[in-house]
């Protein structure tokens, strides 16, 4: 592998979590290998310019954090058919094509630490690698044979789709509430993961739903913790500029909170953006406002009892050291730093 899921998804003191992802992916450590092999196969093209593009992103550093949950999953439900190696490559792949052309849509100029793709190969050769990554996804789903796994696949990348075209859509929009938000969350970040979870939807029938819900949940606490990192990290350990969020108008959960408890925050955004993006010094007011309050923290307790959730929708599957892991990554999943 090009990097250890725990390098990148917890912070190097904090000990507790370390351990627990340290066991989870010890569970799994043959097949995350395969995985890997799986991945630059699907990344291969005679057009060389591809996998260069798709490699400079997909060995950056990434947490293989849904193929991690994947296999765990289908170890979790009993499921040992070699297609859920194939889902586990094909759910980094879609999550690779998600980043490749958020850069571009975002103008974003870092990615895990490096300069994103966009800078190196050009806005263009990103998009149409993005799509070439869920071209080659969806081919290798089909190759399973399995339709209703291709079905499962199709249902996700369209609701993901519509998480970003969403995003774009109500970005800036500062009467956004936490109904809308989840509605944006669900669909871009929380569906994979449960797509993920529920192998494709190839785990036995009992198994589905509640790996389905669980992923869900861990989506939810996931993305919040994202949000929370982007007010409260450094650009040297979440890999892009602090604040990002807010400079391109994204209504966070954190920044929600803080409007729900300092009317005043809200009237100062309007005013803010309202002849366009705000000047540096604007926005990086606002966002030390968001950060030094208690809005971090409480958006943090609302991941935590979504991990809490999660755990409690794994008790539909029989115990065992894969369903433990599982609990044990929905809890670090909030206390990660990049």
């Amino acid at each position: 592998m090009p990097n250890s899921p725990l390098d990148a998804f917890v912070p190097s003191n904090d000990e507790p979590a370390r351990e627990l992802v340290t066991r989870a992916t010890k569970l799994v450590t043959r097949e995350l290998g395969e995985v890997e092999v799986e991945l630059k196969r699907l990344l291969h093209s005679t057009i060389a310019v591809i996998p260069n593009v798709g490699a400079h992103l997909a060995d950056a550093g990434g947490k293989r954090f849904r193929p991690l949950v994947t296999l765990l999953s289908a170890r979790a439900a009993g499921f040992e058919g070699p297609e859920r190696i194939v889902v586990a490559a094909v759910s980094e792949l879609l999550h690779t094509a998600t980043l490749l052309h958020d850069d571009v849509i975002d103008g974003g100029d870092v990615r895990r630490g490096r300069p994103a793709a966009r800078l190196q190969y050009g806005n263009g050769m990103a998009v149409l690698t993005g799509d070439y990554c869920l071209a080659r996804g969806l081919q290798a789903m089909a190759a399973t044979g399995n339709l209703g796994a291709v079905q499962s696949m199709s249902d996700t990348v369209t609701a993901m789709a519509e998480g970003e075209v969403a995003q774009l859509d109500i970005a800036g929009d500062w009467s956004l509430d936490r109904k809308r938000y989840y509605s944006v969350i669900e669909r871009k970040t929380a569906s994979l993961i449960a797509w993920s979870c529920a192998v494709a939807n190839l785990v036995e029938p009992q198994y589905r739903h509640p790996l389905h819900r669980f992923g869900l949940e861990v989506g939810f606490a996931f993305q919040i913790a994202d949000d929370v990192i982007d007010y409260q990290s450094s650009e040297s350990t979440s890999g892009k500029p602090r604040g990002q969020d807010l400079r391109e108008g994204k209504i966070t959960l954190p920044l929600l909170i803080a409007c729900e408890r300092d009317l005043s925050l809200r009237t100062r955004l309007q005013a803010a953006f309202s002849g366009g993006r705000p000047d540096h010094d604007a926005l990086s007011r606002l966002v030390d406002d968001v950060a030094r309050s208690d809005a971090t923290d409480h958006a943090l307790d609302v991941a935590a009892s979504h991990a809490k959730q999660a755990e409690i929708e794994l008790r539909a599957l029989p115990s065992s050291p894969s369903r433990d892991a599982l609990a044990s990554l929905a809890r670090a999943v909030v206390r990660r730093d990049r």
